[in-house]
């Protein structure tokens, strides 16, 4: 890249960005006139890519799309910032752009079959990273104080030794040294064994207190759920084929024409230490929840906004074992 005398000159294989029109030079096989240039953005995708840069970034002039693979993050975010500082005064900007790839016929993004179609992303022409809007606080559940377990099932006791469980409400394992049977204190200072398997323990479980989240759930299973949902913006959190990994899946009636799909994205770890987690690329996050919470409120580069939670597992209660304390 050639930044001298307020000129940008981004030479990548058989194409130059040159500033203004050029009379034509016999050294370049090809140029883009940055006038023409419509958008500059950075490409995010599952898809896999076959060389050795893998870091892509797109530029669309006229009606041509030019990706761009850059050897890291940070020198694509050297082109991507600088070509956005020079053609954020362009008149052709569009309004909207497609953040993933145009492959075998479609847009991965939005699957739309029209190359030529319409984005499903708002562009920013900013050359800036601009801070993440605010989100509502999340009042689904509190923050659990360290040691705090959330009761996933109501449970209505047996005897005089056991303690009900409200859904969602918290309490503080006493003894746990029973397999089954946890001896639990509830906010009100109420004491009594619950069954294990109705509490989550926010530092082994934390998702499992989550309304959107379902484990050992396949593919086609969440597809189901959703599809039979049938509302935009349904969607759930589900373990991944990976272990350690998830997957957001998301019901979109957005194609228009009576079309519908679910959409799948793996929820990626930063190489940062301790991780940080993200959907779209710019937006990284220090939990899932927080991720999942921001989503619930912008669509942030997903075909559509979490709108609707959908899980399976917890409309069964478990059995619990010896069906009461005293039994067991």
């Amino acid at each position: 890249m050639n930044r001298r005398a307020n000129r940008t000159s981004l030479s990548v294989g058989k194409y130059t960005i040159l500033p203004d029109l050029v009379k034509k030079v016999r050294s370049l096989r090809g140029f883009v006139e940055v006038p023409r240039i419509k958008c500059v953005e950075i490409v995010t995708t599952d898809v896999t890519i076959a060389c050795r840069n893998k870091y892509a970034f797109q530029v669309v002039h006229d009606n041509y799309f030019l990706y761009i693979f850059a050897p890291d993050k940070e020198s694509r975010q050297e082109w991507v910032l600088h070509l956005k500082e020079v053609t954020k005064s362009n008149h052709c900007l569009v309004p909207k752009y497609h953040p993933n790839f145009w492959v075998e016929g479609r847009w991965r993004c939005c699957c739309q079959t029209e190359k030529l179609a319409a984005g499903c992303t708002v562009y920013d022409p900013s050359s800036s990273w601009k801070p993440l809007p605010p989100t509502p606080v999340d009042n689904s559940r509190s923050h659990l104080d360290k040691g705090w377990a959330v009761a996933l099932y109501d449970y209505t006791t047996k005897n005089s030794q056991e303690l009900a469980l409200r859904r969602g409400e918290e309490y503080l394992p006493l003894d746990t040294s029973e397999m089954h049977w946890w001896k639990v204190q509830d906010k009100n200072g109420h004491i009594g064994y619950a069954p294990s398997s109705y509490l989550a323990s926010q530092s082994e479980d934390s998702l499992l207190t989550y309304e959107w989240y379902n484990r050992n759930i396949s593919r086609n299973q969440a597809e189901k759920l959703l599809i039979d949902k049938g509302k935009e913006g349904a969607f759930m959190v589900r373990d991944s084929r990976q272990p350690g990994m998830y997957t957001v899946s998301i019901f979109t009636k957005s194609l228009g024409d009576g079309i519908h799909t679910v959409k799948h994205y793996h929820i990626r770890e930063t190489s940062d230490s301790p991780p940080l987690y993200y959907l779209a690329e710019k937006i990284v996050f220090s939990n899932i929840p927080e991720l999942i919470n921001y989503h619930q409120h912008n669509g942030g580069g997903l075909v559509t906004r979490l709108r609707h939670p959908v899980c399976c597992w917890k409309e069964t209660t478990p059995i619990t074992a010896g069906l009461s304390y005293e039994l067991f």
